[in-house]
């Protein structure tokens, strides 16, 4: 029966919906939460002193939701970029090739923290992708070839680019992050369903 359960999940948009989820609980909740505490000092008319790592300074009452954000953001940045890696590795050249990036960010938040609000919606078509092969994996649907083809190609891809950072010829001179790492090595895994589906649906064949 749990059998039979698992494999009626719709995977495909259960897996971005749980991100979506995920990024909500990581960013929205906390930015919120530091939001009403500043809240609280402004409405007694005072600015509000921060002090958030290296960081000292006076906050105004108008720029407590742009720091909240901020704050939320800059503090979780390792963690949101691993698990949307590859909405990142899109948003970054697309970041890169806008002319005017004023036009296109809020001017409540700076570049740096919009780009990593956007990189979930980037990483949608992943999220679903891997989905999609969960789907095949377990025999729920039948997974065309262009479809195992690209995460074929993306596991491939996030692998070679995993060796490439470990042994230090994509960045050459930095030291490796375990957060990079922990990003390559989560869509490593995420991605292994789809060329795994193909291969035991060639065995099936």
């Amino acid at each position: 029966m749990r059998w039979e359960r698992l494999r009626s999940v719709r995977f495909r948009w259960l897996l971005p919906a749980v991100a979506l989820m995920v990024w909500a609980a990581v960013i929205a909740v906390p930015a919120v939460q530091t939001y009403w505490r500043l809240r609280a000092i402004g409405a007694q008319g005072k600015n509000a002193a921060v002090i958030v790592g290296t960081f000292h300074g006076t906050i105004l009452p108008e720029n407590f939701w742009r720091f909240a954000v901020n704050e939320a953001v800059v503090t979780h940045s390792h963690a949101l970029t691993a698990m949307q890696l590859p909405g990142a590795l899109v948003e970054m050249p697309l970041a890169i090739a806008l002319t005017n990036p004023s036009l296109w960010y809020p001017k409540q938040l700076d570049e740096w923290t919009w780009s990593l609000l956007e990189t979930p919606l980037y990483c949608l078509p992943a999220w679903w992708l891997v989905g999609l092969g969960l789907e095949g994996l377990l025999g729920r649907r039948w997974v065309r070839w262009p479809s195992l083809l690209l995460g074929s190609v993306a596991w491939g891809t996030f692998a070679f680019m995993l060796c490439e950072y470990l042994l230090g010829w994509m960045l050459p001179g930095r030291a490796v992050e375990g957060w990079v790492v922990a990003g390559f090595g989560l869509w490593i895994v995420l991605f292994a369903v789809l060329p795994v589906c193909w291969v035991l649906r060639g065995r099936r064949e």
